[in-house]
């Protein structure tokens, strides 16, 4: 599985979710496709010796690969 069509801030290392009902996930970027069926919003952090910077966020559908728009 590609993270090339996932649209992420540059320096992105963690991404956390959040989860409609108030569960809550935070993996590697490499490990993204655990968030597969899964939907709520995600943020993207980067790690510093301090803990997380958050960089951005997104609404994510639960859709893993995500592909790109063919018509």
């Amino acid at each position: 599985m590609s993270l090339n069509l996932l649209e992420r801030p540059k320096g992105t290392t963690h991404a956390k979710i959040s989860c409609e009902r108030g569960k809550r996930g935070l993996v590697a970027i490499k490990d993204f496709d655990c968030f597969q069926g899964v939907s709520g919003k995600v943020t993207f952090l980067k790690e510093t010796r301090k803990g997380y910077t958050e960089l951005g966020q997104m609404d994510f559908d639960g859709v893993w690969p995500i592909k790109e728009n063919q018509e």
